[in-house]
């Protein structure tokens, strides 16, 4: 890889500096917005550290405005009053969580199974309230990562001593905590952690990934833990059974990025080929034309209990998991397979089951992110496209600007 200061932006939202020797990329890279995007919601952080909101209803206080309800929706995007310090977050469901340069961390929306961490323990007939103000996480500090999948319902934070904390719904399997977490209060149908908790042994971790009931965290040295739900090979350490502590996943020692979806996950080696593991919805196409051994057909599904190569997959840079999955390439390309009926791969059509690796229709891509049947596309000129099914804004089967647009209103 080339380490001059012109190639920085290729490394944009990389999970690890392998692939972005460069000292400058951390400049370059904070001249550009980020998406973070969910089932729902999303949001663009702005390079000045001010926050755009978006969501397709309000009900929980989505839009971080203070209110329940009021505006019903925001498909332009409202300013998120009195934060100019952001440099990261994560979003899924309703709920919010954003990283500020101090390494705290503010938290809004809804809050049903404690995913705000804010330590709000409900009496036993109620759960908790929805939160329509960004408030600060009690006991956050040093944050580096946040992390949370797109339907929500938990989340994740790595600190800057490589340790990570966890609390919201414990999936099937647990936190990665290794016992059982008490319901509490009892009449809830579920259990749940009110306030971060660390999770044993897992150290020395570069990068973490929230999937729908499973979790990954990219090691300094490579290799990859996982947890939690494993019935399509989330975890993929060819045991179809669920794990309550982190596992490694084997066959893996030289990983530079993470991605986890709702029921697989994608790897990014330090040769620039890709790994997918888990289950291959929607005819096999997850799994961009493989022919491995390692896929497994049931009558409905296909998936794979243990990692498998991407053929004609080469020189990524980024990942990210979606109904869509998507590749950046170095040369600022893009490549997308899996469902396409929402439109999201940016093909300007929506074939439901399009064969192998697509190029959708952009280039100079810097960065990229996925929401549920959407896909972001960031450009190097700090513009961000979308393609795919946007409830209130209708459908974009061709890559469409929605950043910058006009001038973010306020209600």
């Amino acid at each position: 890889m080339l380490a001059a200061r012109g190639f920085s932006w290729f490394c944009l939202f990389l999970l690890s500096a392998a692939l972005c020797p460069s000292l400058d990329a951390a400049a370059e890279t904070s001249r550009l917005p980020k998406v973070l995007a969910g089932q729902s919601v999303m949001m663009i952080i702005q390079p000045s550290g001010s926050v755009l909101v978006f969501a397709h209803e309000n009900k929980s206080g989505q839009l971080g405005q203070g209110t329940l309800g009021v505006p019903e929706f925001s498909d332009d995007g409202l300013l998120l009053p009195g934060v100019t310090d952001a440099v990261d977050g994560a979003v899924g469901g309703g709920s919010f969580l954003l990283l500020r340069a101090d390494g705290t961390v503010l938290a809004w929306g809804d809050n049903h199974s404690g995913q705000l961490g804010l330590g709000i323990v409900p009496s036993a007939w109620e759960y908790p309230k929805p939160v329509p103000r960004p408030t600060r996480v009690p006991g956050l500090a040093h944050v580096r990562q946040l992390a949370m999948p797109e339907e929500g319902g938990y989340a994740m934070a790595l600190l800057d001593n490589g340790t990570v904390l966890t609390w919201g719904a414990s999936f099937s399997d647990g936190f990665g905590l290794g016992m059982p977490i008490p319901k509490n209060p009892e009449s809830h149908n579920g259990a749940y952690l009110w306030r971060p908790q660390a999770i044993p042994g897992l150290a020395g971790v570069k990068a973490i990934s929230a999937g729908g009931g499973f979790a990954l965290a990219l090691l300094e040295n490579g290799t990859i833990k996982a947890w939690g739900r494993n019935k399509d090979g989330e975890i993929g350490d060819e045991v179809i059974s669920g794990s309550t502590v982190p596992v490694t996943v084997p066959g893996i020692d030289s990983a530079v990025a993470i991605s986890a979806g709702l029921d697989y996950a994608l790897a990014i080696m330090r040769d620039g080929t890709v790994r997918v593991w888990g289950s291959g919805a929607f005819e096999g196409v997850h799994f961009a034309g493989s022919r491995s051994p390692s896929i497994h057909t049931d009558t409905d599904a296909h998936w794979t209990a243990k990692p498998v190569a991407i053929p004609g997959l080469r020189n990524a840079v980024a990942i990210a998991t979606g109904t869509s999955a998507l590749a950046l390439l170095a040369d600022g390309t893009v490549r997308a397979w899996g469902w396409n009926g929402g439109a999201s791969m940016g093909l300007g059509n929506q074939l439901e089951y399009p064969k192998g690796l697509q190029t959708p229709h952009v280039s100079s891509v810097a960065a990229i992110a996925t929401g549920y049947n959407r896909s972001y596309f960031i450009l190097r000129d700090g513009s961000i496209l979308a393609a795919g099914s946007h409830p209130k804004s209708g459908l974009f089967r061709s890559p469409t600007r929605i950043f910058p647009k006009n001038a973010a209103k306020n209600p």
